[in-house]
This record gives C-alpha cells, structure tokens and sequence, in this order.
C-alpha cells in the first residue's frame, strides 16, 4: 500500500509526503492503526482528485524555496524529518 502512495506523492500529490514518510518509517512493525491511516489517505486521494495546481503566468515573482527540518519529532531515534517546496509564478514546482 505505501508503494502506491509514495508513486502518487512523487508524481502527482507532494501534500501527502509527510504522511507517507511517517507510514514508510512503520512498514517493519506495522499496525492495524497505520493501515488505517493509509486507507485514510487513499479516501483524501479520492476526495480530492479534482484538485489543480495553477501556475500565474503573469506574475513577476521569482523563485520562492521554503523549507523545514525535524530533528526532535523522533526523540528514540532522533532521524530527522525534512521537507520543502519551490514556487514558481506562485505554482508549486518539484
């Protein structure tokens, strides 16, 4: 399940990639709460699969990078969570 949900975070839908990291970190020991949470993503794929990132051609903004990094979100194992995206003509780019 995570396989296919990481496919559509890469290709198609990166407001899900904390959430599939978080599900990717568990696959070793995983619980019927975590396929929960993955069947909870699948129903929010679907509800909002109409959904469009629009790009404003007549802008005059430049490239806009923000970013965020987790170091204590994990206290036993301290592996850090990292996240960011780029904007440009105030559209999300990968």
């Amino acid at each position: 399940m995570v396989e296919s949900l990481m496919y559509l975070m890469i290709g198609s839908c990166p407001d899900i990639g904390f959430a599939i990291v978080k599900l990717a970190q568990q696959m070793a020991n995983s619980s019927n709460g975590h396929y929960q949470a993955g069947l909870h993503l699948y129903r929010y794929l679907l509800n909002t699969c109409k959904y469009q990132i629009v790009y404003d051609g007549l802008s005059n903004e430049s490239i806009v990078a923000h970013s965020d990094s987790d170091w204590v979100q994990d206290p036993e194992s301290c592996k850090s969570v990292t996240s960011y995206f780029t904007l440009i003509a105030q559209g999300v780019i990968f």
